[in-house]
């Protein structure tokens, strides 16, 4: 009897244990998503940002330069800091951080003001929330199962990306498509964000203990981890497959404005384009999760810069034509496809070269670092292009570059995989 009734408390306790693991994955999910959704605004808004706040390609490049500047300063401060204290707790503060900035954002403010709003993202993003994200997820995935967790980590946060997406663009749509519509939306984004700061703060279980070091303690043994980390070959690869893959994106990134101007879609459906690639960018994600576990982390992301290289030439060779809207779909799902798989699969080469999960935050701060620069220099270089060149060939030159630099994060992936295979 005594046996029956210890075995049921053990199931119960199993069970309450899965569901508390799963419900940390969903809220690392959510939280990982809407803490980018206000500096990448206009990744589905691009044209209305433009009508409603007078910006140039350039000016919006200048934003998203700030931020990605601002959190490329900050990512290894940032890994120190995930280092030291619990997920739950900086993912919170950074999601509020996040969410106030949003409702100044939303009384379209002047381009000044949106230079610090955006640099203000970018370091609650950086240097609070990024390194404490991943160090949760790889603590949520164990030693067999990183391609698991961060394809799950990098899926769930696309679906709730096209989910969100959706909504947003259908209360876009419905209230008229204009500026005031846009505020409502920013509004309404912002509250997310801060309803997601209560729940991880108060739902999310903590998946590390802060250490208890004494502050002069705590400095000298950052930098023996730093220079530890920088001794790794696997970071300074991983890094360069991070930049390659972050300029992939960012070329996605101008697939919504691609198709508005150039393939007269207009401004709902233009914004279609960029919501749907959250859809793909989901399937993408948790496939390539489950596949690279199988067949090897390395392997995978080695074909993934393939398709990304080969993909971004053919756009940049296909003539922008109406006509010619469904082929660029086409090659544009290969591209979101073999981008966001490779986002959600490359942190898991940290496991594959041997790096210890005791200096995982160190790590991804440094990588951040190096991987990220294309999250300052891509929009305002983009910007630059698209200005001084109008129209499809603007377009089409951005396309090229990013080709051209595909081809290195493929020599980066050929590298790795001969050597940690």
């Amino acid at each position: 009897m005594k046996k029956a009734i210890t075995g049921n408390v053990e199931s119960e306790i199993g069970l309450c244990s899965r569901i508390e693991k799963w419900l940390t994955m969903v809220l690392l999910c959510l939280a990982g998503s809407l803490i980018w959704w206000l500096p990448y605004f206009q990744d589905v808004y691009y044209v209305p940002m433009q009508d409603a706040f007078g910006f140039s390609n350039t000016q919006i490049g200048m934003l998203s330069g700030v931020a990605g500047f601002m959190a490329m300063l900050t990512y290894i401060p940032g890994g120190w800091v995930a280092d030291r204290f619990p997920s739950r707790q900086l993912m919170s503060i950074a999601l509020l951080i996040s969410a106030m900035g949003g409702f100044i954002f939303a009384q379209v403010p002047s381009f000044e003001v949106c230079l610090v709003l955006y640099g203000l993202w970018g370091v609650s993003a950086a240097l609070i929330f990024w390194a404490a994200m991943i160090k949760a997820t790889r603590n949520w995935g164990g030693r067999d199962e990183q391609g698991k967790a961060f394809g799950i980590l990098e899926g769930g946060r696309n679906l709730n990306d096209a989910v969100s997406a959706s909504l947003f663009l259908i209360v876009f749509a419905w209230m008229g498509s204009n500026s005031e519509a846009l505020a409502t939306n920013i509004n309404i984004i912002s509250s997310t964000i801060m309803l997601m700061a209560v729940l991880v703060w108060f739902v999310m279980k903590d998946t590390a203990t802060p250490q208890s070091e004494a502050p002069v303690q705590l400095v000298a043994f950052s930098r023996v981890k730093l220079q530890g980390v920088m001794k790794m070959p696997i970071v300074w690869l991983l890094s360069l497959v991070v930049m390659m893959t972050s300029w992939g994106m960012w070329g996605t990134i101008y697939f919504t404005p691609y198709a508005t101007v150039v393939y007269e879609l207009g401004d709902v459906w233009g914004g279609a384009v960029g919501t749907s690639k959250y859809f793909v960018a989901t399937m993408a994600a948790v496939i390539a999760g489950v596949v690279a576990d199988r067949i090897g982390i390395a392997w995978s992301v080695l074909v993934l810069f393939i398709i990304m290289t080969a993909g971004f030439l053919m756009l940049a060779i296909v003539p922008g034509s109406p006509a010619l809207l469904p082929l660029f779909l086409i090659i544009g799902v290969a591209m979101t496809l073999a981008v966001y798989a490779t986002r959600g699969i490359y942190y898991a080469l940290m496991e594959q070269g041997g790096v210890p999960l005791k200096l995982t935050g160190t790590a991804v701060g440094l990588v951040s670092v190096i991987g990220y620069t294309p999250d300052w220099i891509a929009p305002v270089v983009s910007g630059f292009v698209l200005d001084a060149w109008p129209g499809a060939t603007g377009f089409q030159i951005l396309f090229s570059l990013i080709s051209g630099l595909c081809f290195l994060g493929l020599a980066a992936a050929i590298i790795i995989y001969r050597k940690y295979r």
